[in-house]
């Protein structure tokens, strides 16, 4: 598996999709930053105004073995590269499931990114001979309910918890 795909945007703009770096720990900061109140909660389940340092500390420190984080990056020729996306999976203690997490900048939804990003982290996690992605996604969340639908992943309604659905996608 290659380390760095590009893709084009439906507007031909292209970015590529690589593994996160210890490096573009600004460009995550940057791209939290610039999420609506609305995508911070969605993609968090509960709103928060500054990113946590133990979550970028854990996210740029991975494992390889039982994680992964696939960033997004817009490349631009007169500014520095943007990141615009993220998705990460963690593998659960002593099983071969992994639960899948993301993120996209608003004015970059909706345009195929995430569903590139997910694409590209189920083969990784194929690699990796893990046997199941799950997720946990709020209801009030339909763009994202939709983009794993397409994917195949099957939804279900959290018993004693109306807030969420699980989902799950066979690997």
């Amino acid at each position: 598996m290659r380390d760095t795909r590009t893709y084009l945007m439906d507007n031909g703009q292209p970015y590529v999709i690589r593994p996160i770096q210890p490096q573009d720990r600004e460009r995550i900061i940057a791209l939290f930053d610039h999420l609506s109140p609305q995508s911070r909660y969605l993609r968090f389940a509960h709103a928060i105004s500054k990113l946590p340092d133990a979550f970028l500390e854990d996210i740029l420190e991975l494992d390889y073995q039982t994680e992964m984080a696939l960033v997004a990056i817009l490349q631009s020729a007169s500014t520095q590269d943007e990141l615009i996306g993220m998705a990460r999976y963690v593998t659960l203690p002593n099983s071969f499931i992994c639960e899948f997490s993301i993120s996209v900048a608003d004015q970059y939804a909706s345009h195929g990114i995430g569903t590139q990003l997910m694409l590209e982290l189920i083969a990784y996690a194929k690699v990796q001979g893990l046997q199941e992605m799950i997720g946990y996604v709020l209801n009030s969340n339909p763009k994202m309910l939709s983009l794993v639908d397409e994917i195949g992943f099957k939804i279900y309604q959290l018993e004693g918890d109306p807030d969420f659905k699980k989902v799950s996608l066979a690997l």
